[in-house]
């Protein structure tokens, strides 16, 4: 068996055409690398500029129309810009903390935007002849209002932070609060320690990137777990992705981290995607590469010597014929983890003379979900754990090639149908079995069961019905299947 596998390794690498396709895939991956296109995708960055104002005719407009909440909006709004354009600098911690104060937080509710409701009282009882707000609210929220001035003036960030921390606290004695209230105001006190604690100013570098992105975050978990559909794999995947980066976003933020974290995922907006994210993404980048390689040399190992009637000269050696087909099997699977591991290495010194190579030494910062904790392990560990469970892809495809081959016994036609076929499962096909209702049909497909790199640190796939162990039966029946399509029909091949 070996001296076979041997022999068909030899012809394969005989070939002119497996270099020029290493050859096509570096010139790939180059371009890739200089193109970037991870960036290209525009996305919101919080920057502090000038807010503009309301024009004087508009508020006017809406006094004159008796609308008073809009009025008294208009009004809170301009003093704020006024504060925030003329009292303090551009690019400024103030105006970054003004920032966050004005846009609110929470589900449903609004625990942070202080200054905004302290101006809104203010003017509505300066303003309005019906107000609601009562003369011990309106001299409370004018105290409010001008500490938070004076905090932003003494330019002492931490002093700001202070106020913020002693007026949450406060706000948690206040009459009429759910659990749900409660929890949410420990979660703002705790996300201000966190500032404070780990001496992080407001501006907009990566950490505060980090710290605004764990604050939406959690949020945005509360909403989803409040109107999730439980019975849909996909919804609670989402879910379950969201809750593994408030653990990294924590993580980083309490180590200090002022890197880059992200791994398949991104983590901060418009970032510059660096050697090290470049390299994690590898097979992701470069999958098509490797299905063309894969279907490229299972079309070619027996068809071209069908074609070439070259075949006689095997069947008729001392070899049984279950052993020659195994043996040509595995010679595609040799070569496969040969252009992954080629692939690799043009990806790492492709991405480090590009972006530079200092980002290795990062590593991947990952989430175990059957740990529940965050992790750190090398970039060349990860890339062999990723590679491993991307394998029973190729070789699915290889078996399906080598299938077609030796049924019509056309080179293109061969590689034509699987590529087809691929791209279909792919695009397509990965769309619909998403559909909770064509799921029940779907999990059973090969394509939505082959890729293991899925079920990486415990995760979950996001179709209906289909698990770890769910994927591995599908996987060996179709396996099972093809290989003994493959013998059956090599065996009565005619020398």
């Amino acid at each position: 068996m070996i001296k076979l596998v041997k022999n068909e390794l030899i012809k394969i690498f005989k070939r002119k055409s497996i270099y020029f396709m290493f050859f096509l895939s570096i010139i790939a991956i180059v371009i890739y690398n200089n193109m970037n296109l991870d960036q290209q995708i525009l996305v919101y960055k919080e920057k502090a500029e000038n807010i503009g104002y309301i024009s004087d005719e508009t508020i006017e407009r809406e006094k004159t129309k008796g609308e008073i909440e809009q009025y008294i909006y208009s009004l809170q709004y301009n003093e704020y810009a006024k504060l925030y354009n003329t009292t303090f600098k551009e690019n400024s911690w103030q105006r970054y903390a003004l920032n966050n104060d004005s846009r609110g937080w929470a589900y449903e509710n609004f625990y942070d935007n202080d200054i905004t409701k302290y101006l809104t009282n203010i003017k509505d009882y300066e303003y309005n002849e019906n107000t609601k707000v009562t003369k011990e609210l309106y001299e409370t929220s004018k105290n409010k209002y001008n500490e938070y001035v004076n905090a932003l003036k003494s330019n002492d960030w931490k002093s700001f932070v202070n106020l913020k921390i002693k007026n949450l606290e406060e706000l948690k004695n206040t009459q009429n609060l759910t659990p749900d209230d409660i929890k949410e105001i420990n979660f703002e006190i705790d996300w201000y320690y966190l500032r404070l604690n780990h001496n992080i100013n407001f501006g907009n570098e990566i950490i505060n990137e980090y710290l605004t992105n764990y604050r939406e975050k959690y949020y945005l978990i509360i909403y989803e777990e409040a109107n999730m559909d439980k019975t849909s794999q996909s919804r609670i995947r989402e879910l379950n992705e969201n809750k593994s980066k408030l653990e990294l976003l924590k993580y980083v933020i309490e180590n200090d981290i002022n890197y880059d974290i992200s791994n398949e995922k991104n983590f901060i907006a418009n970032n510059k995607i660096d050697a090290r994210i470049s390299f994690i993404r590898t097979f992701d980048h470069f999958n098509l590469i490797l299905i063309i390689i894969a279907i490229y040399i299972s079309s070619t190992i027996i068809t071209d010597e069908l074609t070439k009637k070259t075949i006689k000269n095997i069947l008729t050696k001392p070899h049984k014929r279950y052993t020659i087909i195994i043996s040509k099997v595995i010679a595609c699977i040799v070569t496969i983890i040969i252009s992954m591991i080629f692939i690799s290495i043009i990806q790492f010194f492709a991405g480090g003379f590009k972006f530079g190579f200092d980002s290795y030494a990062n590593g991947y910062l990952g989430y175990d979900f059957n740990n529940n904790k965050v992790f750190n392990m090398s970039l060349l560990n990860y890339l062999i754990l990723s590679g491993i469970t991307k394998i029973p892809e190729y070789i699915i495809i290889s078996l399906f090639c080598i299938f077609i081959g030796i049924f019509n016994k056309n080179i293109a036609m061969s590689m034509i149908l699987t590529l087809m076929s691929c791209l279909f499962a792919n695009t397509a096909l990965a769309q619909w079995s998403k559909v909770d209702t064509l799921s029940k049909v779907a999990r059973f497909f090969i394509t939505n069961n082959w890729d293991f790199s899925t079920y990486l640190f415990g995760n979950i796939s996001g179709i209906n019905g289909i698990n770890l162990w769910h994927s591995i039966l599908i996987y060996l029946i179709y396996f099972a299947i093809l290989l003994k399509l493959i013998t059956s029909k090599f065996k009565k091949l005619e020398t």
